[in-house]
């Protein structure tokens, strides 16, 4: 009876044994595959978040849209005084007895600059590090007297002459316009303004990124 009663536990050990061995198994395998399955998506999805971004290159008409923005900033002015003469009549008998002798001294200011606003997408070039630039030539922007420095200095009238000619005063005025812009253009003004030019678009590129700026 005893003999008997050994037998039947050692069979139901033997199942519970079997039992958790087969558990274990389970277990050991479905960690196996969950791992494979975790380590065969990690390829895919690893790039996708540890990748290098592509670095932002800033675009030409970027550059152009910035460089059209410092048209002001590209002038230069000059100011210049002048005295001018101007006289009506012909022989010295006729402006003795009906001319007019005015004097002017005048003062004004010369802009010249590079239009900037004009720039094309043909103009700018990028590439890598460097842009180069294609700026319009140079020119005077304005030539304009300063009314507050501008004054008819002497006015000499011949004996018979009673009515002021004022048309002599206004070619007088133009006169001084013009000797004033000779005189700037005489100082280099416009190599001044293309100068002037490069050095503000300069600084602008240059604060992008850039490492070269090129003028053609």
């Amino acid at each position: 009876m005893k003999r008997a009663v050994g037998k039947k536990g050692g069979g139901f050990g033997t199942t519970l044994v079997l039992a958790f061995v087969i558990v274990v198994l389970g277990v050991g395998l479905g960690v196996a595959l969950s791992t494979q399955s975790f380590m065969e998506r990690v390829p895919v999805i690893g790039p996708l978040l540890f990748q290098e971004q592509p670095a932002q290159t800033t675009t030409s008409p970027v550059v152009i849209e910035g460089i059209q923005d410092l048209d002001q900033l590209a002038t230069v002015r000059w100011k210049e005084s002048v005295i001018v003469t101007r006289e009506s009549g012909g022989t010295e008998l006729e402006q003795l007895v009906s001319g007019e002798k005015v004097l002017l001294v005048a003062a004004g200011d010369v802009e010249a600059g590079v239009d900037l606003a004009s720039l094309g997408r043909d103009d700018v070039r990028v590439d890598g590090e460097t842009v180069t630039i294609r700026l319009p030539e140079p020119e005077i922007l304005s030539t304009s007297l300063d009314e507050d420095k501008t004054r008819v200095y002497d006015r000499d009238f011949g004996l018979l002459n009673l009515r002021p000619d004022d048309d002599l005063v206004e070619q007088a005025r133009a006169a001084a316009l013009d000797r004033i812009e000779q005189a700037a253009r005489d100082e280099e003004i416009l190599d001044q303004a293309e100068h002037s030019a490069e050095v503000s678009i300069r600084a602008f590129v240059t604060s992008l990124g850039f490492e070269d700026v090129k003028f053609e």
